[in-house]
């Protein structure tokens, strides 16, 4: 399978496994008590929420990974697509995606381990760093997961090898991304911050998605033209 066509089969991947993540995260969250503002370094809750859902914990966290490899995908697939006109931009898109895979590997892995370590424990406080190392990576994930798609904006705009519309997209989505482990996190985001989240992700998917669709067509198109190119000779 050519690399493109794995990539675009692999973005519109990440927005399907997106939807299913928030379906299955987002009611264990509220049922809980994890959708306050550091919830997640609440030993206690963490523990009570592996001890209650550790299939779907498991089922998440399996999901999660996947989803950082197909991301991968798409990153080499844009290697692929514009690496002549911005090989720069492509090549720092590669060693951040990868970068970004791997600390979401490793935070993946500490996490779940850390909350199975946990359920029959006598003292489950004295697991709080380890919540506190996972949070960590996650933040280092997330951050380089916005240079990631800031990388792909710059390139698609500079390169102009896939509508402009993912260009600003991607490169809105990465400067909100970078920027993101600087903002308060102490406080309930509440409606406004709900409805925010909401758009942007409405946006990542509708840009992901069609990000996909161009990867796929360019494939279709490439194919007739070198049959009409051989035929010529």
């Amino acid at each position: 399978m050519k690399m493109q066509k794995l990539g675009g089969y692999s973005a519109i991947a990440t927005v399907c496994l997106g939807v299913i993540l928030v379906a299955m995260v987002l009611p264990l969250a509220s049922r809980y008590g994890l959708n306050q503002p550091n919830a997640g370094l609440d030993p206690a809750k963490v523990s009570a929420l592996y001890a209650g859902a550790s299939t779907t914990v498991w089922a998440a966290s399996i999901l999660e990974i996947l989803g950082s490899i197909l991301f991968l995908f798409v990153a080499f697939a844009l290697y692929e697509r514009m690496r002549d006109k911005a090989p720069n931009l492509v090549r720092m898109l590669i060693i951040a995606a990868s970068a970004s895979c791997v600390l979401t590997l490793v935070e993946t892995m500490i996490g779940i381990r850390s909350m199975a370590a946990m359920k029959g424990a006598g003292d489950v406080s004295a697991y709080k760093p380890f919540l506190v190392m996972g949070q960590g990576l996650s933040t280092a994930s997330d951050n380089i997961s916005g240079w990631v798609t800031l990388l792909i904006g710059m390139a698609v705009l500079t390169t102009r090898a896939l509508p402009r519309f993912i260009g600003w997209a991607f490169l809105a989505l990465g400067i909100l991304g970078v920027i993101s482990f600087a903002l308060p996190t102490n406080t309930d985001a509440g409606a406004v911050g709900i409805a925010i989240l909401i758009v942007l992700g409405l946006l990542y998917a509708i840009s992901a998605v069609w990000m996909g669709i161009a990867l796929l067509r360019a494939q279709e198109t490439a194919v007739p033209a070198k049959t009409m190119a051989a035929q010529a000779r």
